[in-house]
């Protein structure tokens, strides 16, 4: 079966799940849940094989839904923001193993047909984003406030599902600026990204963890980082890497878990009933 054909219910389950023998992979909602399936068909295909057992993908229709599905331990790998992979490491006690690298970037894009001179050109408009909870919109609203750019008081944020939906409104008028990442333009179609422009690199982010179960064995532990780790040579990582904007995985250490530790009390904040 190609890459794709596989029907969506089978693959990407928005909803919590009944209990399964299939080794579950729990990914943060960036991208359609068509998207999201595509994407990470190849780490499927290579864990299934390399663990001998199914393996599905699920997700959530929000990050704050994937947030709570996390935290209740709902996924055998979960894979997410940083600031998120965090707060389960912190609060429930999920395992980290790997990160992608390069590191996200924050950009700040406007359409090339009505540019803003700077930043400050934004008052009066609309910014979209596609989630508040999104670490990088987080550090591009707290660059727009030391710019004297209070959110919903002096601009209005509008949320959008995807990057390429966030964008689009930029080209048809709707917003004047946009957040999206390097990782983030690639999903944009190739004529609507020509007619883009980043006005403001704003910050270097954490790229997404990859993180265990908190009762996960140690040796399955172990077992799964290498797997993940050997990934990015596999012919399925080859796959997978050319079409995200990642060049590989590495280990995490306590030291770039911690790079996320300033963006947790906006996190907490943001996902309180």
């Amino acid at each position: 079966m190609k890459r794709g054909a596989w029907p969506l219910w089978l693959l990407i389950l928005l909803l919590p799940a009944a209990p399964a023998l299939a080794f579950t992979i729990g990914i943060l909602p960036v991208h359609s849940s068509r998207v999201l399936v595509e994407r990470y068909e190849p780490l499927r295909v290579y864990l299934e094989r390399s663990l001998k057992q199914p393996v599905r993908v699920e997700s959530a229709p929000d990050f704050a839904r994937f947030q709570q599905r996390t935290l209740r331990g709902d996924f055998d790998l979960t894979i997410t923001a940083a600031h998120f992979a965090r707060m389960a490491q912190k609060d429930r006690g999920l395992q980290p193993l790997a990160q992608f690298t390069p590191d996200h970037d924050a950009l700040l894009i406007y359409s090339a047909r009505q540019p803003l001179a700077s930043p400050a050109d934004l008052r009066g408009r609309q910014l979209a984003v596609i989630d508040r909870l999104a670490i990088t919109v987080m550090a591009a609203l707290q660059y727009l406030d030391e710019q004297g750019l209070e959110a919903d008081r002096d601009y209005r944020v509008v949320e959008h599902r995807t990057h390429a939906s966030a964008a689009h409104s930029l080209v048809n008028g709707l917003s004047s600026a946009a957040v999206t990442t390097s990782q983030g333009l690639m999903q944009i179609p190739e004529d609507m990204r020509a007619r883009l422009a980043v006005i403001k690199h704003i910050a270097d982010i954490p790229a997404f963890v990859f993180l265990a179960r908190p009762d996960m064995p140690g040796a399955d532990l172990q077992r799964l980082r290498d797997l993940l780790l050997a990934f990015p040579g596999e012919a399925e990582g080859i796959d997978f890497l050319g079409h995200t904007g990642y060049t590989g995985l590495r280990a995490t250490s306590e030291a770039s878990m911690r790079r996320a530790d300033p963006y947790l009390k906006e996190t907490r904040k943001v996902l309180k009933p």
